[in-house]
Parts: structure tokens; sequence; C-alpha cells
């Protein structure tokens, strides 16, 4: 069974070859595409039984999903590994700057401001026209190919994700409490955005899977369960509707606490859900996990990242055994995370030796 097979038969819950793996960060077309020694070294011993993601579209922008035609990149630093991009978003009311950050040695991002800082500025970003973003359109003309390990994917955050993360986290959680109606109106605009976007995006019906992040942003306990139920549940529950209408999978992303939201994560649809990080990281173990699950749902996990950047391959062993834990339905086998580090040394060892337990393990019969 080809690795593209592989992988989207487990998640649809068919009979597969075996368990697929999944190491973030190594996979790709081709080892050559990979510029770390160590990556290379990985993705040519196992890359061929691994799928990898052809990106047909990334999220446009996680600031209230502000239409592209608006937002002007006005200046780009480098600092050694580091980068520096300042955005200028144009409104009717004035501009707003959002500064990123970026190192690329661990592709890690973060955010060294907020382009919204006040009740003003809402108003502002608010005031903004929008239409749907021309990179959806010419996504959705696109038929795109099937190949044996390629899986054509779009990135997305929730709906949620796009309000909070346009402004600080603390802002974010003091309007949950002091103005919840308005942050519910601002979801509600990044649902309909969002849909519009799949609509376009999926349009030529080649697109195999959506793959959605940050509902870890308001899992207990980053927020309330009364918080998750209001802006997390309906609105990737009508995202996710919108993926399966257009025939394609919905992939769920959380880290964090899962064992409380894992049950909210079926009922709203998802099809696999990862990385089910075990204790102390997360609050359930693969196994129960699986239990709790019950078939309804693909689980992707558990090795952490934490472990294989910090431990030895015998740790890395243990966790990888323990993964397989409770049997092989609808599972994939995974880091928790890519390495933020190069691959050589201790870490290049543990993935090697992460390798071998699932070389061996990972038979279904």
């Amino acid at each position: 069974m080809n690795p593209r097979d592989r992988f989207l038969g487990m998640v649809r819950g068919e009979r597969v070859d075996r368990v697929p793996l999944v190491l973030e960060g190594l996979q790709a077309a081709a080892p050559s595409d990979l510029t770390d020694p160590g990556r290379r070294e990985i993705a040519e011993r196992i890359g061929h039984e691994m799928h990898y993601d052809h990106i047909v579209l990334h999220e446009t922008n996680r600031y209230l999903l502000t239409d592209p035609r608006h937002i002007t990149p006005i200046e780009h630093r480098v600092d050694g590994d580091d980068e520096t991009t300042v955005l200028e978003i144009a409104t009717p009311r004035g501009p707003l700057t959002a500064i990123e950050g970026r190192n690329a040695v661990s592709e890690t991002t973060w955010q060294v401001k907020y382009p919204v800082e006040s009740r003003d500025d809402i108003d502002a970003i608010c005031a903004c026209d929008w239409q749907t973003p021309e990179a959806a359109i010419k996504a959705g003309q696109q038929a795109w190919p099937v190949e044996e390990r390629r899986v054509n994917t779009i990135r997305l955050a929730s709906p949620f994700v796009c309000v909070a993360a346009m402004m600080s986290y603390e802002m974010y959680l003091e309007l949950c409490i002091m103005d919840l109606p308005l942050i519910e109106r601002l979801t509600a605009t990044c649902v309909d955005r969002t849909l519009a976007i799949l609509d376009a995006g999926l349009a030529s019906g080649t697109v195999d899977y959506v793959w959605m992040g940050g509902c870890e942003w308001l899992t207990p306990p980053m927020g309330s369960p009364a918080l998750y139920e209001a802006l997390v549940q309906p609105s990737e529950h009508a995202v996710i509707e919108r993926i399966h209408a257009a025939g394609a999978l919905a992939h769920v992303h959380c880290h964090g606490n899962v064992r409380s939201t894992l049950e909210r994560i079926i009922a709203r649809g998802g099809d696999f859900t990862e990385p089910v990080e075990p204790p102390p990281d997360g609050d359930i173990t693969f196994a129960d996990a699986k239990q709790l699950a019950a078939g309804r749902i693909t689980l992707g996990g558990n090795v952490e990242a934490r472990l294989m950047e910090n431990e030895d391959a015998d740790s890395v062993e243990a966790a990888s055994r323990a993964a397989f834990e409770g049997g092989p339905a609808r599972m994939v086998f995974q880091t928790t995370a890519f390495p933020i580090q190069p691959v050589r040394g201790q870490l290049l060892a543990n993935t090697h030796r992460l390798v071998d337990v699932w070389d061996e393990l990972s038979s279904i019969e």
C-alpha cells in the first residue's frame, strides 16, 4: 500500500497494511528538498514510507482573516537566524501595525506587536472591506494530481483563533469575560470568511485534506468549558461540515489536555486529531485515549518532542512502545512536534530508534 493511501485510509477508518508514520519536519517530496543533513538522512531511510503534505493553500492571516489586499509588508530585517517583518494593515480609520518574528533554524514564529491593542483598533480592522482572497480562488481552479505519497492539503486556523491572535491573549480573555457577545460576533465573521475561503479552495474537488489548528487556545484549563462550548464547538463544527461536503477529511490539531474535549472533537465531526500528549505534558495516555475514542476518530501520537530533543534513545523507545499499547486501529504514529534544532547527535539517534520501533510494531495483520 502506498503512503498516501495508507494515511488517508487510516484517517477514514479503513483497513490498511500498517500504522502510518508521521515525522513532522522530516517529510518532503524528496530527501534533497531537506537542507539539514540529519533530516535528509532520516528521509533517505524512511521517507518512501511516509506521505507528505502538498500545501495548496495556507491561511491568509490570523488578523480577523483580513483581506490580504489591505496588508502590506513595509520592513523586513534579518539578524543572524532571526527575521522580523513589519506589516501595515490599511483600514478606513487609519493604519494598524503588526510585527512578526521568526527563527529560521527552529522554524518558530512569534508576535512582537499585535495589530489590535484597543477597542478602537477592533472597530478599525472590522471596517475593512472583504472579498475571497485570490489565492483561494486560484487554488480551487487547480486540478491537483494524485501521487503515491502526496496529500493535497489546505491549512487553516480555527475561526476563533483568527480573533484571538490579532490581540494579546490577556486582552482576548478579558474581552471573553467582559464582552462575550463582541467576541462571538467577531468569531462569526471569521467563520463566514473561513467558509468562503474553503468554498473557493475546495472547488476543484481534488483537495484531500484540511488541517485546522488552534483549539488548544481555549481547551481547559486555557479557557473555561463554557468558552470552549461557545467559541470552539459551533465554529469548528461549521467548518468541518463544509470540509466534508467537499469530500475532504478534517484534521483537528490540539496540544495540551484533551481528555475533557476529545468527545467534543468527535461530536463536531473531526476525522483525525493529534498529538494526544501523555502526562505530564497532556492528561491522557494514548491507550486510554484509544479506549475513549472507541474507533470513532483516528488519533495521532504521541512521542513527545521534549523526549526526542532532550532524552536518550532508551527513553524514546519506551515512549514509542507505549504509543502502540491499546492496539493499532485508527492510529497514526508520530512525534508531537517538528524538531526545533538541527537533527544530529542524540536527536538523530533518537529518531532512528523511533523508526526502529515503528518498523517492528506497525504491521497490521
